[in-house]
């Protein structure tokens, strides 16, 4: 229905920041019930999509249509800036994909380092990728 938005998913413990990044928008959100535990950042899984989710709708609401809500897909940079000493495991990556892609997302981009993006090169990374 319509091109896929560019956002940019910080993930800390327990608190995730959702940047729209054609607007600049940002959206934090602490998760109500934890996702993250002592020892790793995402614990547990649906308590950290609901987070996502949760941010993602109050930044971009679905549209309603003909009395049906449709949202929108997402182009996503995730990237975990907690807990990531020795960089993210193959697991911990592909945990962060999976998040991406049941909050919406069209296509996932999985940052590996610890060090934030401003909004233009973390949009200047999603337009590099094909």
């Amino acid at each position: 229905m319509w091109n896929s938005l560019p956002v940019y998913i910080k993930i800390k413990h327990n608190s995730v920041e959702v940047t729209n990044l054609k607007t600049g928008e940002t959206v934090q959100r602490t998760a109500l019930t934890s996702f993250s535990t002592v020892r790793i950042v995402i614990g547990n899984f649906g308590k950290a999509e609901e987070t996502i989710r949760s941010a993602l709708e109050e930044m971009d609401p679905p549209m309603k249509f003909l009395g049906l809500y449709f949202s929108r897909s997402y182009k996503i940079l995730i990237q975990q800036l907690e807990g990531m000493e020795g960089g993210l495991s193959d697991i911990e990556i592909r945990a962060l994909r999976d998040l991406g892609e049941q909050s919406g997302g069209k296509k996932v981009y999985v940052l590996d380092n610890d060090i934030p993006l401003t909004n233009a090169a973390a949009l200047s990374y999603l337009n590099s990728q094909q």
